[in-house]
């Protein structure tokens, strides 16, 4: 690997991870058992966490998707760090695909301003 390499992947792994941390601080926040709940109800933590946002705070939040789009991390990629850091999540998504996909989908839309 080069040094030009090395250097996109560290700085890659580093807004990973970035990332990663950001949507765990947002977890432990809000909690397991409120995720849990949300999740079996079927809400939108992203509706929910979205709306709660101030304009400036939905600009900062979109500028850092984008990065992570620009980098080339996928969102599979950025789910398995989150589950590394915070573990307890996994069981609370597990078998909701559907669920998880749907996410997925309105974070897409909302970074492509839909």
């Amino acid at each position: 690997m080069t040094i030009r390499g090395i250097m996109q992947s560290t700085a890659k792994y580093f807004i990973l991870i970035r990332a990663a941390q950001d949507i765990v601080n947002k977890a432990k926040e809000i909690g397991v058992d409120n995720i849990k709940t949300l999740v079996d109800a079927g809400r939108s933590i992203t509706d929910i966490y979205l709306e709660s946002c101030s304009p400036e705070k939905k600009v900062q939040k979109k500028r850092e998707a984008h990065t992570l789009l620009e980098a080339g991390i996928t969102p599979e990629e950025l789910w398995k760090e989150v589950i590394r850091r915070m573990p307890e999540l996994e069981p609370i998504m597990k078998g909701k695909d559907d669920y998880i996909r749907a996410e997925m989908k309105k974070i897409e839309a909302f970074i492509k301003g839909e």
